[in-house]
Protein backbone atom coordinates (compact mmCIF):
# COMPACT_ATOMS: atom_id res chain seq x y z
CA UNK A 1 0.00 0.00 0.00
CA UNK A 2 0.79 3.75 -0.65
CA UNK A 3 2.06 6.00 2.05
CA UNK A 4 1.21 9.47 1.20
CA UNK A 5 3.06 11.92 1.97
CA UNK A 6 3.71 16.00 2.20
CA UNK A 7 6.43 17.02 0.43
CA UNK A 8 8.89 16.75 3.19
CA UNK A 9 12.83 18.18 2.92
CA UNK A 10 15.82 16.88 2.33
CA UNK A 11 19.45 16.47 1.34
CA UNK A 12 22.68 15.09 2.05
CA UNK A 13 21.17 12.18 3.49
CA UNK A 14 20.23 10.31 0.97
CA UNK A 15 22.09 7.06 0.10
CA UNK A 16 22.32 7.36 -3.88
CA UNK A 17 25.01 5.75 -5.28
CA UNK A 18 27.21 8.13 -7.12
CA UNK A 19 26.27 7.74 -10.61
CA UNK A 20 22.98 8.93 -9.15
CA UNK A 21 24.20 11.26 -6.47
CA UNK A 22 26.24 13.71 -8.92
CA UNK A 23 23.41 13.95 -11.49
CA UNK A 24 20.56 14.99 -9.12
CA UNK A 25 19.97 16.54 -6.21
CA UNK A 26 17.13 15.56 -4.13
CA UNK A 27 14.97 18.18 -2.63
CA UNK A 28 11.82 17.16 -1.62
CA UNK A 29 10.55 13.54 -0.45
CA UNK A 30 7.44 12.82 -2.43
CA UNK A 31 6.03 9.51 -1.29
CA UNK A 32 6.72 6.06 -0.55
CA UNK A 33 5.60 3.04 -1.47
CA UNK A 34 6.57 -0.78 -1.17
CA UNK A 35 8.86 -0.81 -3.16
CA UNK A 36 11.01 2.40 -2.73
CA UNK A 37 10.52 5.59 -2.19
CA UNK A 38 9.96 9.28 -4.63
CA UNK A 39 12.07 12.41 -4.46
CA UNK A 40 11.88 15.64 -6.52
CA UNK A 41 15.04 16.53 -7.67
CA UNK A 42 17.28 18.89 -9.91
CA UNK A 43 18.77 17.25 -13.02
CA UNK A 44 22.30 19.07 -13.08
CA UNK A 45 22.96 18.28 -16.70
CA UNK A 46 19.51 18.74 -18.20
CA UNK A 47 18.96 21.56 -16.10
CA UNK A 48 15.27 20.37 -15.12
CA UNK A 49 12.75 19.30 -12.31
CA UNK A 50 12.90 16.00 -12.29
CA UNK A 51 11.35 12.72 -10.42
CA UNK A 52 13.26 9.93 -9.11
CA UNK A 53 12.17 7.09 -8.01
CA UNK A 54 13.86 5.00 -6.00
CA UNK A 55 13.31 0.85 -6.11
CA UNK A 56 14.90 -0.95 -3.16
CA UNK A 57 16.79 -3.76 -4.32
CA UNK A 58 16.57 -5.96 -0.86
CA UNK A 59 14.08 -6.37 1.73
CA UNK A 60 14.39 -4.67 5.04
CA UNK A 61 12.04 -3.11 7.59
CA UNK A 62 10.75 -0.29 5.16
CA UNK A 63 10.92 -1.69 1.51
CA UNK A 64 10.72 -5.10 0.03
CA UNK A 65 13.21 -6.11 -2.59
CA UNK A 66 12.58 -4.91 -6.28
CA UNK A 67 13.64 -7.44 -8.94
CA UNK A 68 15.12 -6.74 -12.12
CA UNK A 69 12.19 -7.76 -13.81
CA UNK A 70 9.76 -5.69 -12.34
CA UNK A 71 12.34 -2.46 -13.13
CA UNK A 72 12.69 -3.38 -16.35
CA UNK A 73 9.07 -3.79 -17.01
CA UNK A 74 8.19 -0.23 -15.61
CA UNK A 75 10.89 1.50 -17.93
CA UNK A 76 10.04 -0.71 -20.81
CA UNK A 77 6.53 0.70 -20.46
CA UNK A 78 7.05 3.96 -19.68
CA UNK A 79 9.22 3.58 -23.06
CA UNK A 80 6.97 2.59 -25.10
CA UNK A 81 4.42 5.11 -24.26
CA UNK A 82 6.61 7.92 -24.48
CA UNK A 83 5.52 11.36 -25.79
CA UNK A 84 1.76 11.71 -24.54
CA UNK A 85 0.81 14.27 -22.83
CA UNK A 86 -1.02 12.67 -20.24
CA UNK A 87 1.76 9.88 -19.43
CA UNK A 88 4.80 10.89 -17.26
CA UNK A 89 7.52 11.29 -19.31
CA UNK A 90 10.98 8.86 -19.16
CA UNK A 91 14.16 10.63 -18.77
CA UNK A 92 16.50 8.15 -17.89
CA UNK A 93 16.99 4.75 -16.05
CA UNK A 94 20.06 3.85 -13.37
CA UNK A 95 20.75 0.15 -12.19
CA UNK A 96 23.51 0.29 -9.34
CA UNK A 97 25.59 -2.73 -10.12
CA UNK A 98 28.07 -2.32 -8.05
CA UNK A 99 26.99 -4.36 -5.01
CA UNK A 100 24.39 -7.53 -5.37
CA UNK A 101 21.63 -6.15 -4.13
CA UNK A 102 21.55 -2.62 -5.77
CA UNK A 103 18.79 -0.26 -5.88
CA UNK A 104 16.99 0.69 -9.39
CA UNK A 105 16.21 4.13 -10.13
CA UNK A 106 13.66 5.18 -12.55
CA UNK A 107 13.51 9.14 -13.33
CA UNK A 108 10.65 11.01 -15.03
CA UNK A 109 10.00 14.84 -16.04
CA UNK A 110 8.48 16.20 -12.44
CA UNK A 111 5.51 16.12 -13.10
CA UNK A 112 3.79 17.90 -10.30
CA UNK A 113 3.69 17.80 -6.54
CA UNK A 114 0.61 15.52 -5.90
CA UNK A 115 -1.29 12.79 -6.54
CA UNK A 116 -4.68 12.72 -7.69
CA UNK A 117 -5.68 10.98 -4.02
CA UNK A 118 -4.14 13.78 -2.29
CA UNK A 119 -5.73 16.42 -4.38
CA UNK A 120 -9.30 15.16 -4.09
CA UNK A 121 -9.02 15.00 -0.38
CA UNK A 122 -7.47 18.55 -0.81
CA UNK A 123 -10.38 19.93 -2.67
CA UNK A 124 -12.71 18.32 -0.06
CA UNK A 125 -11.34 19.74 2.65
CA UNK A 126 -11.32 23.18 0.88
CA UNK A 127 -15.11 22.60 0.31
CA UNK A 128 -14.20 22.86 -3.74
CA UNK A 129 -16.14 19.95 -5.37
CA UNK A 130 -15.43 19.34 -8.86
CA UNK A 131 -17.52 20.82 -11.80
CA UNK A 132 -18.86 18.82 -14.40
CA UNK A 133 -16.66 20.33 -16.90
CA UNK A 134 -13.99 19.33 -14.41
CA UNK A 135 -14.60 15.97 -14.02
CA UNK A 136 -14.75 16.07 -18.18
CA UNK A 137 -11.46 17.88 -18.86
CA UNK A 138 -9.81 14.71 -16.12
CA UNK A 139 -11.24 11.94 -17.94
CA UNK A 140 -10.52 13.60 -21.55
CA UNK A 141 -6.82 13.69 -20.03
CA UNK A 142 -6.75 10.21 -18.85
CA UNK A 143 -8.98 8.45 -21.11
CA UNK A 144 -6.65 9.68 -23.70
CA UNK A 145 -3.44 8.35 -21.52
CA UNK A 146 -4.98 5.06 -21.36
CA UNK A 147 -5.90 5.18 -24.93
CA UNK A 148 -2.10 5.76 -25.83
CA UNK A 149 -1.30 2.49 -23.57
CA UNK A 150 -3.06 0.38 -25.08
CA UNK A 151 -2.05 1.53 -28.92
CA UNK A 152 1.55 1.05 -26.94
CA UNK A 153 0.11 -2.47 -26.76
CA UNK A 154 0.52 -2.19 -22.95
CA UNK A 155 -1.99 -2.77 -19.98
CA UNK A 156 -1.34 -0.62 -16.87
CA UNK A 157 -3.27 -2.83 -14.41
CA UNK A 158 -3.15 -0.04 -11.80
CA UNK A 159 -5.22 2.99 -12.83
CA UNK A 160 -5.78 3.90 -9.12
CA UNK A 161 -5.80 7.79 -7.99
CA UNK A 162 -2.40 7.43 -6.31
CA UNK A 163 -1.64 6.53 -9.80
CA UNK A 164 -2.45 10.05 -11.38
CA UNK A 165 0.23 12.84 -10.75
CA UNK A 166 -1.75 16.71 -10.89
CA UNK A 167 -0.42 19.93 -11.78
CA UNK A 168 -2.61 22.79 -11.02
CA UNK A 169 -1.23 25.62 -12.55
CA UNK A 170 -0.39 29.12 -11.03
CA UNK A 171 -3.37 30.89 -12.46
CA UNK A 172 -5.72 28.06 -11.37
CA UNK A 173 -7.48 27.98 -14.51
CA UNK A 174 -5.74 24.28 -16.22
CA UNK A 175 -5.25 20.85 -14.08
CA UNK A 176 -3.19 18.79 -16.01
CA UNK A 177 -3.45 15.13 -15.18
CA UNK A 178 -0.60 12.28 -15.94
CA UNK A 179 -0.22 8.36 -15.78
CA UNK A 180 2.32 6.97 -14.05
CA UNK A 181 3.03 3.80 -12.02
CA UNK A 182 3.79 1.23 -14.58
CA UNK A 183 5.00 -1.31 -11.85
CA UNK A 184 2.64 -4.04 -12.46
CA UNK A 185 2.11 -3.17 -16.33
CA UNK A 186 2.09 -6.13 -18.98
CA UNK A 187 2.21 -6.41 -22.18
CA UNK A 188 -1.55 -6.71 -23.86
CA UNK A 189 -0.73 -9.69 -26.30
CA UNK A 190 0.80 -11.53 -23.57
CA UNK A 191 0.31 -15.15 -24.05
CA UNK A 192 0.25 -16.92 -20.70
CA UNK A 193 -1.07 -14.42 -17.77
CA UNK A 194 0.88 -15.28 -14.10
CA UNK A 195 -2.32 -15.06 -12.21
CA UNK A 196 -0.87 -11.52 -10.97
CA UNK A 197 -4.14 -9.65 -11.61
CA UNK A 198 -5.99 -9.92 -8.55
CA UNK A 199 -2.65 -8.37 -6.91
CA UNK A 200 -1.93 -5.49 -9.40
CA UNK A 201 -4.19 -3.39 -8.47
CA UNK A 202 -6.65 -2.16 -4.87
CA UNK A 203 -9.83 -4.13 -4.50
CA UNK A 204 -12.07 -1.17 -4.96
CA UNK A 205 -10.19 -0.29 -8.78
CA UNK A 206 -10.55 -4.45 -10.06
CA UNK A 207 -12.39 -5.08 -12.81
CA UNK A 208 -15.41 -7.69 -12.14
CA UNK A 209 -13.98 -9.97 -14.27
CA UNK A 210 -10.71 -10.18 -12.32
CA UNK A 211 -12.40 -10.70 -9.56
CA UNK A 212 -14.13 -13.77 -10.75
CA UNK A 213 -10.50 -15.27 -11.59
CA UNK A 214 -10.79 -14.23 -15.48
CA UNK A 215 -7.11 -14.74 -17.01
CA UNK A 216 -8.80 -13.16 -20.46
CA UNK A 217 -9.09 -9.42 -19.72
CA UNK A 218 -7.55 -6.66 -21.57
CA UNK A 219 -7.49 -2.74 -21.89
CA UNK A 220 -10.71 -2.64 -20.21
CA UNK A 221 -9.62 -3.44 -16.66
CA UNK A 222 -8.17 -0.21 -16.96
CA UNK A 223 -11.27 1.65 -18.37
CA UNK A 224 -12.67 0.11 -15.03
CA UNK A 225 -10.79 1.87 -13.01
CA UNK A 226 -10.80 4.96 -14.75
CA UNK A 227 -14.45 4.64 -14.36
CA UNK A 228 -14.06 4.14 -10.30
CA UNK A 229 -12.29 7.58 -10.71
CA UNK A 230 -14.55 9.13 -12.55
CA UNK A 231 -17.63 8.26 -9.88
CA UNK A 232 -14.70 9.21 -7.01
CA UNK A 233 -14.37 13.03 -8.78
CA UNK A 234 -17.54 13.90 -9.03
CA UNK A 235 -18.64 12.54 -5.62
CA UNK A 236 -16.02 14.72 -3.93
CA UNK A 237 -14.91 12.85 -0.80
CA UNK A 238 -11.79 11.76 -2.07
CA UNK A 239 -12.07 8.45 -0.56
CA UNK A 240 -12.77 4.79 -3.15
CA UNK A 241 -16.42 4.57 -4.37
CA UNK A 242 -16.07 1.27 -3.52
CA UNK A 243 -14.54 1.61 -0.87
CA UNK A 244 -14.80 -1.65 1.94
CA UNK A 245 -12.56 -3.54 4.35
CA UNK A 246 -12.93 -6.82 2.55
CA UNK A 247 -12.71 -8.33 -1.14
CA UNK A 248 -16.07 -9.90 -0.84
CA UNK A 249 -17.57 -6.62 0.48
CA UNK A 250 -15.74 -4.73 -2.12
CA UNK A 251 -17.25 -6.83 -5.12
CA UNK A 252 -20.90 -6.87 -3.56
CA UNK A 253 -20.66 -3.14 -3.12
CA UNK A 254 -19.83 -2.85 -6.87
CA UNK A 255 -22.55 -5.29 -7.94
CA UNK A 256 -25.54 -3.12 -5.47
CA UNK A 257 -24.35 -0.04 -7.66
CA UNK A 258 -23.99 -1.12 -11.46
CA UNK A 259 -25.79 -4.59 -10.99
CA UNK A 260 -25.56 -8.19 -11.84
CA UNK A 261 -26.59 -8.70 -15.42
CA UNK A 262 -23.97 -7.48 -16.49
CA UNK A 263 -21.52 -9.90 -15.30
CA UNK A 264 -23.72 -12.95 -15.52
CA UNK A 265 -24.65 -12.27 -19.08
CA UNK A 266 -20.95 -11.80 -20.36
CA UNK A 267 -20.13 -15.04 -21.97
CA UNK A 268 -16.72 -15.20 -20.50
CA UNK A 269 -17.94 -16.28 -16.80
CA UNK A 270 -19.06 -20.01 -18.61
CA UNK A 271 -15.37 -20.00 -19.72
CA UNK A 272 -13.99 -19.68 -16.43
CA UNK A 273 -12.72 -22.82 -14.51
CA UNK A 274 -16.05 -23.22 -12.19
CA UNK A 275 -18.30 -23.68 -14.80
CA UNK A 276 -21.24 -22.97 -11.49
CA UNK A 277 -20.08 -19.81 -11.10
CA UNK A 278 -22.87 -18.17 -12.74
CA UNK A 279 -25.46 -19.61 -10.88
CA UNK A 280 -23.44 -19.43 -7.81
CA UNK A 281 -24.20 -15.68 -8.34
CA UNK A 282 -27.56 -16.07 -8.44
CA UNK A 283 -27.90 -18.18 -5.01
CA UNK A 284 -26.15 -15.69 -3.30
CA UNK A 285 -28.63 -12.95 -4.79
CA UNK A 286 -25.90 -10.91 -6.83
CA UNK A 287 -28.33 -11.19 -9.83
CA UNK A 288 -30.70 -9.35 -8.57
CA UNK A 289 -28.94 -6.18 -8.15
CA UNK A 290 -30.66 -3.82 -11.01
CA UNK A 291 -27.88 -1.25 -10.25
CA UNK A 292 -28.38 2.13 -8.67
CA UNK A 293 -25.66 3.96 -10.13
CA UNK A 294 -28.32 6.31 -11.46
CA UNK A 295 -30.00 7.16 -7.92
CA UNK A 296 -26.34 7.91 -6.57
CA UNK A 297 -25.35 10.46 -9.62
CA UNK A 298 -28.62 11.89 -11.13
CA UNK A 299 -29.03 14.35 -13.48
CA UNK A 300 -28.73 17.54 -11.26
CA UNK A 301 -25.04 16.27 -10.65
CA UNK A 302 -24.29 14.63 -13.84
CA UNK A 303 -25.75 14.86 -17.21
CA UNK A 304 -26.93 12.53 -19.14
CA UNK A 305 -24.10 12.86 -21.66
CA UNK A 306 -21.73 11.95 -18.36
CA UNK A 307 -23.91 9.35 -17.37
CA UNK A 308 -23.32 7.74 -20.63
CA UNK A 309 -19.60 7.36 -20.25
CA UNK A 310 -19.87 6.57 -16.64
CA UNK A 311 -22.12 4.02 -16.91
CA UNK A 312 -19.81 2.56 -20.27
CA UNK A 313 -16.81 2.32 -17.92
CA UNK A 314 -18.55 0.93 -14.96
CA UNK A 315 -20.31 -2.08 -16.86
CA UNK A 316 -19.75 -5.34 -15.10
CA UNK A 317 -19.49 -6.89 -18.71
CA UNK A 318 -16.37 -6.71 -20.44
CA UNK A 319 -17.27 -6.92 -23.78
CA UNK A 320 -20.10 -4.32 -23.60
CA UNK A 321 -17.40 -2.34 -21.21
CA UNK A 322 -16.14 1.36 -23.25
CA UNK A 323 -12.55 1.21 -24.15
CA UNK A 324 -10.27 4.45 -23.93
CA UNK A 325 -10.90 4.75 -27.58
CA UNK A 326 -14.60 4.34 -27.29
CA UNK A 327 -15.25 6.67 -24.38
CA UNK A 328 -13.49 9.11 -26.24
CA UNK A 329 -15.91 9.33 -29.03
CA UNK A 330 -18.76 9.81 -26.87
CA UNK A 331 -20.90 12.97 -26.76
CA UNK A 332 -19.65 14.27 -23.65
CA UNK A 333 -16.69 14.96 -25.13
CA UNK A 334 -17.24 16.74 -28.18
CA UNK A 335 -16.26 20.27 -28.91
CA UNK A 336 -17.82 22.38 -30.85
CA UNK A 337 -15.61 25.27 -33.27
CA UNK A 338 -17.43 28.84 -33.73
CA UNK A 339 -18.52 27.25 -37.11
CA UNK A 340 -20.83 24.87 -35.02
CA UNK A 341 -18.97 21.60 -36.37
CA UNK A 342 -17.76 19.34 -34.11
CA UNK A 343 -14.84 16.65 -33.53
CA UNK A 344 -13.83 13.73 -31.47
CA UNK A 345 -10.56 13.51 -29.53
Amino acid sequence: MKKELGPTPCGSCIAWPPAVAERYEPLEKLGEGMFGDVYKAWDRVGRRLVAVKRLSGRTDDRFVETSLRYFAREAMSLGACRGHPSIVKLVATHADSARSDGDCFLVTKYAGPLNLRQYMRRRSVQGRPFLEAEVRDAMRQLLSGARRVHDAGVLHRDMVPENVIVDERRDGKKVVYRICGFGVSERAARPDRDGSAPLASPSPYRAPEIFLGSQDYDGRVDTWGLGCIMAELIAGSGKPFFGANLDAKVFEKMQRAVGTQGIVEWPGLQRLARRDLAAELREKGYATYTGCLREVFPEEVLSEAGFEVLSGLLDANPERRLTAKAALRKPWFRRFSLGGCCFVP
